[in-house]
């Protein structure tokens, strides 16, 4: 996706009360489901989505957790409170600071979304529920591709995520090298642009409109300012931490933005670039004959897991397991450090203290996008989705009852992250 507006998340807030429920005791419902067969197709793919539930839980309860890491780094930047223990406390705190009736604050915060759910959990998930005994992925999958988890020769593009990845072709994430590049997305380090539009640490010298963190020089909010702070709009030069659009060259730190030049450092791009230097994030090459260690977009000569539909699985009673398999996956999602934009009139220390934490609102906001959507699937499901497939019994029926305190668990725990974005936003 390309850049998300924080505002499109508003829309989750009514998944729960915005209050995040007592802990189920980290086993979710699953012992109410040890009764479950091992062999029927109905149970099987409702122990599936058991498992689902209980990684989704899990991922929303640690998002969560950013979100109060991220409100109270924000607060102690800004001399608030934080002594507050839940994210809903910590960045209730931000957010009474930020619609303080005394200020005039504008935000707008974009974050671009690129994270990809973990196939190797769909895979693995799919398999266990035996999703695939009656179907032929490469035929019935439909409005996507079929992928393998490869350790072997794969005869197609190999995609392989990792921390930090030599890389020697296209990289999806950021990509750091010694030399200048030519960077279509977020260049951090250098630019010698003669023109930019981001953040440059040291100020602009012609041309600047944007908000400036040090003095402002020309006009500021409409009047004239001669060298002094500008809570507002600046129009005409800037001494430091300028965020906005310039019309000179950066002579300091680049960051949050595109450069039209040349840029030394990293470069940071969704729909990924040519890459040779270490990738964080996942990179694309041919390997030829050379071994793949990731996801394979071909036939692969030594699969570690069966091949994976990214788009819908058109098999009976495999879809069901399907779509549950990739909230999962979901869980488990792998997301390159994200591009965060932030601009910011009307208080300079709530600038700083945003720009100091961008990397971790950004990569807080795309997680909670990645989970919300998965929530909303699993967390919908009855015990008929299940008995279309075959008989539950019993055991099926008291094991979807189970699993209520864990929707009412991980739905409160999304709406609490869904709302703390909210606040960064500004809505």
């Amino acid at each position: 996706m390309p850049a998300v507006v924080l505002g499109g998340l508003l829309a989750a807030a009514a998944l729960s009360n915005g209050c995040t429920a007592a802990n189920n005791g980290g086993d979710g419902g699953a012992a109410g489901c040890s009764g479950l067969s091992s062999t029927s197709q109905a149970q099987l793919t409702l122990q599936a989505w058991v498992g689902a539930l209980a990684d989704l839980d899990a991922k929303a309860t640690e998002v969560e957790g950013k979100w109060l890491s991220v409100c109270n780094e924000i607060n102690g930047k800004l001399g608030l409170d934080t002594t507050k223990m839940t994210a809903s406390d910590a960045c209730g705190v931000l957010n009474a600071y930020i619609k303080d009736p005394n200020k005039t604050i504008s935000i707008m915060l974009t974050v671009t979304f690129d994270c990809q759910a973990d196939l190797h959990a769909q895979a693995q998930c799919e398999g266990s529920c035996n999703a695939s005994a009656n179907c032929d992925v490469h035929a019935q999958c439909m409005g996507g591709e079929v992928l393998t988890e490869c350790m072997g020769a794969c005869h197609g593009q190999c995609d392989v995520t990792a921390p930090s990845f030599m890389c020697s072709g296209t990289c999806k994430g950021e990509c750091t090298a010694s030399a200048a590049v030519q960077c279509m997305g977020e260049c951090k380090g250098h630019c010698d642009a003669p023109m930019w539009t981001g953040t440059c640490d040291a100020g602009c010298t012609a041309n600047f409109t944007g908000s400036c963190g040090g003095n402002c020089t020309g006009m500021c909010d409409g009047s004239t300012a001669s060298g002094a702070a500008c809570k507002g709009k600046c129009v005409g030069t800037c001494s430091a931490m300028a965020n906005g659009s310039c019309s000179a060259t950066c002579t300091g730190k680049f960051s949050g933005g595109q450069c039209s030049g040349m840029c030394t450092g990293s470069c940071n791009v969704a729909a990924g670039a040519m890459c040779s230097g270490t990738c964080n994030g996942t990179c694309s090459y041919m390997p030829g004959m050379a071994t793949c260690n990731g996801e394979c977009h071909a036939t692969c000569d030594a699969q570690v897991t069966p091949p994976t539909c990214t788009g819908m699985l058109n098999c009976m009673a495999s879809a069901e397991c399907h779509s549950d398999c990739q909230a999962k996956a979901s869980a488990h999602v792998n997301c390159p450090p994200p591009q965060a934009k932030v601009t910011i009139t009307g208080d300079d220390a709530l600038y700083a203290a945003f720009q100091a934490y961008l990397d971790d609102i950004g990569t807080a906001v795309n997680l909670t996008v990645a989970l919300k959507d998965a929530v909303g699937t699993v967390a919908g499901k009855t015990a008929g989705a299940f008995s279309a497939i075959g008989d539950i019994g019993v055991a099926g029926g008291a094991c979807v009852l189970a699993q209520a305190s864990v929707i009412t668990h991980v739905q409160a725990s999304v709406s609490v992250s869904v709302s703390a974005s909210a606040t960064v936003s500004g809505g």
